[in-house]
């Protein structure tokens, strides 16, 4: 992929941010067989869920469905005041081919015939999700329920609209805001970890989130806390050791391949201690010694 230094400013939020994670493909929502809804759920702890509301199996949330919303909110960060007093303007317009462009989407008739189904499809999907989740806001917990992300939607003249629900608008617009790669749109989309992974690692450079929970400065962070992002798509040390145990080829090689998707970032390990040591070392160690190593990563800029 060809390196792009391009940023936009966006909107970004523990709610946001989290549902980044979710890939339906990967990892199957638990589908409530006692509601006449069809209500699917996914808990990435306790304290952040998702509601897909009439779920079924044409409802996907994807990489591409990612890209779409995080385009969106872009948009949105460009029509909004950052903790303004004005109005939250909830509606958004994307072109369909500068959407296009921005993913890396050739503008053959084709490619756009493609493009507008995936995109109604993945409209539906964001139509259909209502989060419900708790964080730190100043010296207190704020908590949010079953908050919509989209309240309308629709493809028509080539014109892509979303309506934010004005919950979730207002909630963005009093947030935060991240520098987000442009380059991380046109991640090839079948290796799912990959754009989580850099929306996180893009998330961690922001100087508004040099705090975190694990040592180091923005642009350092632990192996830990990156495979922890990638719950839904790398399988769990416990999961893969209940079964064939390949580790290796079922969390090292998918984790160390998402990470060498992202062409715009140049990445290496680092010990506890921050001390270079290189994937081959890094690849002899035992999982539960491997998981205490640190990525240095440095964005193209």
């Amino acid at each position: 992929m060809t390196k792009q230094p391009d940023y936009s400013p966006m909107l970004q939020g523990v709610g946001s941010n989290k549902f980044t994670q979710v890939n339906t493909r990967s990892t199957q929502p638990i589908v409530d067989i006692f509601s006449n809804t069809d209500t699917a759920t996914i808990a990435l702890d306790e304290k952040w869920q998702l509601q897909i509301k009439g779920y079924g199996s044409s409802t996907n949330i994807r990489t591409s469905t990612h890209k779409l919303l995080n385009a969106a909110i872009i948009e949105l960060t460009k029509n909004n005041n950052y903790k303004g007093a004005d109005s939250v303007r909830t509606k958004v317009y994307l072109q369909l081919e500068d959407f296009m462009r921005d993913c890396g989407i050739p503008l053959t008739k084709p490619s756009k015939d493609k493009t507008r189904q995936r995109i109604k499809e993945d409209l539906e999907a964001l139509y259909s999700c209502s989060l419900s989740w708790v964080e730190r806001r100043g010296k207190s917990n704020s908590s949010y329920m079953d908050v919509r992300l989209i309240s309308s939607k629709g493809i028509k003249n080539n014109v892509i609209e979303m309506g934010f629900s004005p919950e979730f608008a207002e909630y963005l617009v009093n947030s935060y805001v991240m520098p987000f790669p442009k380059a991380l749109l046109q991640i090839d989309e079948r290796n799912p970890s990959a754009f989580i992974l850099g929306k996180k690692l893009a998330l961690r450079h922001s100087m508004n989130n040099k705090k975190q929970e694990d040592d180091g400065d923005h642009n350092t962070i632990s192996v830990k806390a990156l495979l922890a992002e990638c719950s839904q798509t790398i399988p769990s040390y416990e999961t893969v050791m209940s079964g064939d145990k390949c580790v290796k080829d079922r969390i090292k090689k998918p984790f160390e391949s998402a990470l060498n998707a992202l062409g715009y970032i140049t990445w290496e390990y680092l010990t506890q201690e921050k001390e270079l040591i290189t994937k081959e070392q890094a690849d002899k160690l035992k999982f539960l010694d491997y998981v205490k190593l640190y990525v240095r990563f440095v964005m193209d800029s």
